[in-house]
């Protein structure tokens, strides 16, 4: 598929587990690297962090507080897609050995530019403070929803298609 035709689908995705298919096709493209068997977790975490993959381990917690923050504020499903689309290819690139944030960020920047196009979103969002694209977001910095951690089910599905 074409860059655009990567950004139209990305557009009408529905759920993690479509567009983490999309990341993982983006970065095997984009890097020729692959891992499988990931776990998603959204969590209360603190809004300051996206979200996080604990090096060695196979879950990447994203801060559920902050979805929903982007999820309000966001005036179009691309924005919200893009958004979750650049947190998981970041963690995704840490789970596949990068350590550095500073090198994530490229890599993020180079492998959303490859598969949806150089004015798409998401690649700024990968290297630029989320309030530039969410002005509001500083009213709802306390936000916290002190819920449990929730695994999301059937996330990587593609690679573990045994798994109920």
């Amino acid at each position: 598929m074409d860059q655009a035709g990567n950004s139209s689908s990305l557009e009408s995705a529905e759920g993690f587990e479509e567009i983490f298919e999309m990341v993982k096709s983006a970065t095997e493209e984009g890097l020729g690297r692959h891992r499988a068997g990931l776990t998603l977790v959204l969590g209360d975490i603190p809004n300051e962090v996206g979200a996080y993959h604990q090096m060695g381990s196979n879950a990447i917690v994203m801060n559920r507080n902050l979805l929903r923050i982007v999820q309000t504020l966001s005036k179009s499903k691309t924005m919200v897609n893009s958004y979750i689309f650049m947190i998981l290819l970041h963690e995704y690139l840490h789970a596949l050995g990068f350590e550095s944030d500073e090198r994530v960020r490229e890599l993020s920047r180079q492998v959303i530019v490859s598969y949806l196009g150089e004015g798409h979103v998401a690649g700024d969002m990968a290297v630029k403070p989320l309030d530039r694209f969410f002005p509001e977001l500083s009213k709802f910095v306390g936000f916290r929803d002190k819920g449990l951690y929730e695994t999301v089910s059937r996330f990587d599905r593609s690679s573990t298609p045994y798994i109920a």
